[in-house]
């Protein structure tokens, strides 16, 4: 077993060195709060079990690391949640199936992730840990309803423009593959960037688009609404409908080919023309290790003190005297 610090020492010990020191001191102190302050007590042990995160390496089998750098451009935007990708599902759903199966057919590349919504981030830095990958996968959501500002496609011009010109710089040997997904709706009312700047340093790939002409209805995430339907402010219920005219240009401007996809089981032809994947001479082979992780068992019980703690608290907020305690004051 080996620790994985969730945070650096030089934070770790004095933050928790504090609060132990404080529920120690007042646990002597205060004999008639001892329960309470040996709670606290056994709380701030337990974060620090799990702020130092123990793991258990796991030895993985050996894997070649091929000449590929995948680059994920996805739409987190409110319209990915339309329900009208294969069906009634939601947009997401396609664009989660897309992305295991272009990583079934990298496999052994690096991945990088770059997502935008009101903003455009780097979710994942490149890397050969298809894991951490996959796990993003699996939780990708759209951004909270609540906070979206309006959006662009253009958004992620920038970083993408920072990490592929990082890639062709640092590791030129390897080819630069760039997968953009979205439904291709603009809500901020400009026009987008052209993308053709990054063409350059794009040797395949392709844009994926989500949605049809009809367009779908979008559930609200997150906030006293989540799950809930959106609605205009006509009332009448939103519909999102793709834009293939704009992922088409994009496209055209990224020198990869436009696909329309409505089918997970649909083949991604054309993608990767030209390309062929090969070992890196300088690292061909090497060990994957992963963890499994185990502050979960300090995490547990630490849940159940939180709670114990809350309705300590809540049960010694002031309550309102109603009327019988105030006649009963009275008398």
């Amino acid at each position: 077993m080996r620790l994985e610090l969730l945070m650096p020492l030089w934070a770790l010990i004095p933050l928790c060195g504090a609060m132990l020191t404080l529920c120690v001191v007042l646990l002597v102190r205060r004999p008639r709060q001892r329960v309470m302050w040996g709670r606290r007590l056994l709380m701030v042990l337990l974060l620090v079990v799990v702020a130092l995160r123990p793991v258990t390496p796991i030895e993985g089998e050996q894997t070649e690391r091929m000449n590929a750098n995948v680059f994920f451009v996805v739409d987190r935007t409110g319209s990915m949640n339309a329900e009208d990708y294969a069906g009634d599902q939601p947009r997401l759903e396609g664009v989660k199936a897309d992305m295991t199966r272009i990583m079934g057919m990298t496999e052994g590349a690096r991945y990088s992730i770059i997502a935008f919504d009101s903003t455009a981030t780097q979710q994942l830095p490149l890397t050969t840990d298809a894991g951490a990958a996959a796990a993003w996968i699996d939780t990708l959501t759209t951004e909270p309803t609540a906070y979206s500002q309006g959006s662009n496609v253009d958004r992620a011009l920038t970083p993408l423009m920072v990490e592929i010109s990082e890639a062709k710089r640092d590791d030129p040997e390897s080819s630069v593959l760039v997968y953009f997904l979205s439904d291709g709706e603009n809500t901020d009312g400009r026009d987008s960037e052209s993308f053709s700047q990054a063409a350059g340093f794009i040797d395949g790939g392709a844009v994926l688009g989500y949605g049809t002409a009809e367009g779908g209805p979008m559930k609200a995430q997150g906030g006293d609404q989540d799950g809930e339907y959106i609605t205009g402010p006509d009332g009448q219920q939103g519909i999102s409908r793709i834009d293939e005219e704009q992922l088409r240009t994009i496209a055209g401007e990224l020198g990869v080919p436009y696909l329309h996809r409505d089918d997970p089981e649909a083949p991604i032809e054309g993608t990767m023309e030209g390309i062929t994947l090969r070992p890196v001479p300088s690292a061909s082979r090497r060990d994957v290790t992963s963890f499994e992780d185990w502050y979960w068992v300090a995490s547990i019980p630490l849940a159940a003190l939180l709670i114990w703690e809350l309705g300590e608290m809540t049960y010694r907020l002031p309550r309102k005297l109603d009327r019988h305690d105030i006649s009963g004051a009275q008398r």
